[in-house]
């Protein structure tokens, strides 16, 4: 219900948005600064208000994953092994309003399961659907740097298969019908953020991020704890000097606090882009994550690559 307001709200409000835009930095001017054109990242927000779309898509693996069995005494019984898969899928919208503020909705889907049996059984399966609502202001632009402050918020809501739970259940003497295979959460994270540009040269470029807010505990309904990230990303276009239009993008992220599966992500990244066009970027992102584990599990090391493109208007 909420996503289809968000979507009402957009559509019915983007032609008074655009009547009102100022078009000077429209079609990825915005994203230039003294010369160089900044690139996107799906794990680094951007400090641009101008009107954007874009789509993404990949998949990921996390290997040597190792889940522990206890029984009810909390005596460990044995562990399983095995590597966990993920797919992904989103899309977004950002409309600038006037000179300076933006807001903007994106949509994501994540599948998760296991890459064999001994997997599937231990983590069961999981399918994430986020929507991100966030608005900005753009405070400072100079020829070279631009900074922008922004509110983001997040809702999240999981389904979890768990194939190993419904066993228990039934061997525990519960009905069929009321053995646990699908369950369900929700939760929401709500930040400020801070986002800054700054070109070298032509060719050189960097960007930080820093979000500070609040989220609510998965499987504590009505817990709230601080939540924290950021993240820093350098940029080196080959278009200005050598003439061939291609973007490297190397960086860094890091969540707070470090032990929570919502919050704690960090990772390298790497990203490839096409930079001959303007109004448009396409390109690869992958890199490597740690997956933070709950309680005493150990955290898992997961690869990623993502196909992103993103149109400037």
């Amino acid at each position: 219900m909420m996503k289809r307001i968000a979507i009402f709200l957009i559509l019915a409000l983007s032609p008074a948005f655009a009547a009102a835009a100022d078009h000077g930095l429209d079609a990825g001017a915005e994203r230039h600064l003294n010369g160089h054109g900044f690139l996107p990242s799906q794990y680094l927000p951007d400090p641009w208000t101008a009107t954007t779309f874009q789509n993404y898509t990949g998949g990921g693996v996390a290997l040597g994953l190792k889940t522990p069995f206890y029984d009810v005494d909390g005596t460990p019984l044995f562990t399983l092994e095995g590597d966990l898969f993920y797919a992904s899928l989103g899309l977004g919208l950002q409309q600038r309003l006037g000179e300076r503020f933006a807001v903007g909705m994106k949509f994501d889907g994540l599948i998760r399961t296991g890459t064999n049996a001994q997997t599937l059984i231990a983590e069961g399966a999981n399918v994430d659907r986020t929507a991100n609502l966030w608005f900005k202001y753009r405070l400072v632009r100079t020829d070279a740097s631009q900074f922008t402050l922004g509110i983001d918020w997040d809702y999240k809501k999981t389904f979890i298969i768990t194939p190993f739970e419904f066993a228990r259940d039934i061997i525990d003497g519960n009905e069929l019908t009321e053995a646990a295979l699908l369950s369900s959460i929700k939760n929401w994270t709500a930040r400020l953020t801070g986002d800054y540009a700054h070109a070298f040269s032509p060719a050189i470029g960097v960007r930080a991020n820093l979000a500070v807010g609040l989220y609510e505990e998965p499987f504590a309904d009505g817990v709230s704890k601080a939540t924290h990230r950021g993240g820093v990303l350098g940029e080196y276009d080959l278009q200005p000097g050598p003439g061939i239009p291609l973007g490297i993008t190397l960086g860094y992220t890091k969540g707070f606090p470090t032990d929570d599966p919502g919050a704690g992500l960090a990772g390298v990244l790497f990203g490839l882009w096409y930079t001959g066009r303007e109004a448009f970027v396409l390109g690869v992102e992958t890199g490597f994550m740690t997956l933070p584990a709950q309680a005493d599990a150990e955290k898992v090391d997961a690869a990623f690559g993502l196909f992103t493109i993103r149109y400037y208007f």
